[in-house]
């Protein structure tokens, strides 16, 4: 039966009243229904399961939310497993070490890492001599791998050589322990590096091969100077004009 207007606004009008006289504090939830069979013990039991329950989600919120979980599980993993280690020092294969050693000395100007998780270990995925231009067609659109180029470049009138690491990773599809492997192993294999003498000229974390053009491989090592601010120049007052003879 509908209550009438009138008396819907003066029970919505008053309800704040009572409430304040009645005390806030001793409310824990409040209750609406507009239907005589609604006021049950199981239907308010059930008002209280959904103001506990989420939020609803998307299947991508879901997935990502997923996927955030699944990171946070594998980090506590790992932290147990090296409570005192900042990141993984994953062996190498005898391959890469040779083929790192060629790269160093000028032979090879582009390997191709992969972190292989079920045997924990670093392996060689590709050597070659290529061309800048060439590069973005060297990331692979399905799996993380770690890149070294020897970028061979002019720069204010010098020939260059300089070595740049890419971390590249897909995104999301990539497993989570994949992806969080790769992701702790990478500053220890950095240091390897160092400790080899191959001195990493710029780093980059990309998704996806065009974001390393030849263009982007340039700016990674000599990011453009930005021109200093302009003075702020204060205008001139207007013109008076000419002095006035006052009589």
């Amino acid at each position: 039966m509908d209550a009438g207007v009138k008396n819907k606004m003066l029970y919505a009008a008053t309800r704040a009243t009572l409430k304040r006289i009645f005390g806030d504090n001793r409310i824990a939830t409040e209750f609406n229904c507009t239907l005589r069979e609604e006021l049950s013990l199981q239907a308010y039991k059930n008002h209280v399961l959904s103001k506990g329950s989420a939020a609803p989600m998307t299947e991508a919120e879901k997935e990502l939310a997923q996927v955030k979980k699944d990171e946070a599980a594998m980090r506590s993993q790992m932290s147990n497993n090296s409570a005192t280690l900042p990141g993984l020092n994953l062996p190498a294969t005898q391959d890469l070490l040779t083929n790192l050693e060629k790269f160093k000395k000028g032979f090879i100007n582009y390997l191709q890492i992969k972190l292989d998780t079920e045997t924990e270990e670093l392996k060689l995925w590709d050597c070659a001599n290529i061309k800048a231009s060439e590069l973005p067609e060297k990331v692979p659109a399905e799996e993380p791998r770690y890149h070294l180029f020897n970028f061979n470049h002019e720069f204010e009138g010098n020939n260059m050589w300089s070595v740049v690491f890419i971390y590249s990773c897909p995104g999301y599809s990539v497993p989570v322990k994949q992806r969080m492997m790769y992701s702790s192993t990478k500053a220890c294999f950095l240091d390897s590096l160092a400790n080899m003498d191959i001195e990493i000229a710029a780093k980059r974390e990309i998704s996806e091969g065009d974001e390393v053009k030849e263009v982007d491989i340039y700016e990674m090592i000599h990011p453009q100077k930005h021109a200093s601010r302009a003075h702020f120049i204060k205008p001139k007052a207007p013109s008076r004009g000419g002095r006035r003879l006052i009589r």
